[in-house]
C-alpha cells in the first residue's frame, strides 16, 4: 500500500510539472500591485484582483489535471471489478463538473470585467 501511494504521488507530481513549468507562459500574470504617488486605492483593489485571478486560475487547472490523472489510475488499478470502475467513473464525473463550475465561474467574472470596463 505503501509503495503503491508513493508511486502514485510521485507520477503525479512528475505528470503534473509540465503544467507547472508552462503555467507562466500560458497565463499573462500581473506585476505586484503596490500603492505609489500615482496609483489611486481602487487601481490597486483591480490589480490584487487581477494577481489572485490568475493564481486562482493556475491552481483550478493543476488541480484538475491532477483529478483526471487519478481518475485514470483508478481505472487502471480497477482490474475489472464493479465497485473500483464505479468509484473511477463517479470521480470522472466529479472531475468534469468541477471543469464545468470553474469555467462558468471565471466567464462570469471575465463577462463582468467586460461589461463594467474595468
Amino acid at each position: 500500500m505503501n509503495k503503491k501511494l508513493i508511486s502514485v504521488s510521485a507520477s503525479t507530481f512528475l505528470l503534473s510539472l509540465p503544467a507547472v513549468v508552462f503555467g507562466q507562459a500560458l497565463v499573462n500574470f500581473p506585476s505586484i500591485p503596490s500603492l505609489s504617488s500615482g496609483t489611486n486605492l481602487y487601481q490597486l483593489i483591480l490589480d490584487t484582483a487581477a494577481l489572485v485571478l490568475s493564481a486562482t486560475w493556475i491552481i483550478a487547472v493543476a488541480f484538475v489535471i491532477i483529478m483526471f490523472i487519478i481518475a485514470g489510475f483508478k481505472f487502471l488499478t480497477a482490474q475489472g471489478d464493479v465497485n473500483k470502475v464505479k468509484e473511477a467513473r463517479d470521480a470522472v464525473i466529479w472531475g468534469v463538473g468541477g471543469v464545468i463550475v470553474i469555467l462558468l465561474s471565471f466567464s462570469i467574472l471575465i463577462i463582468m470585467r467586460a461589461t463594467l470596463g474595468i
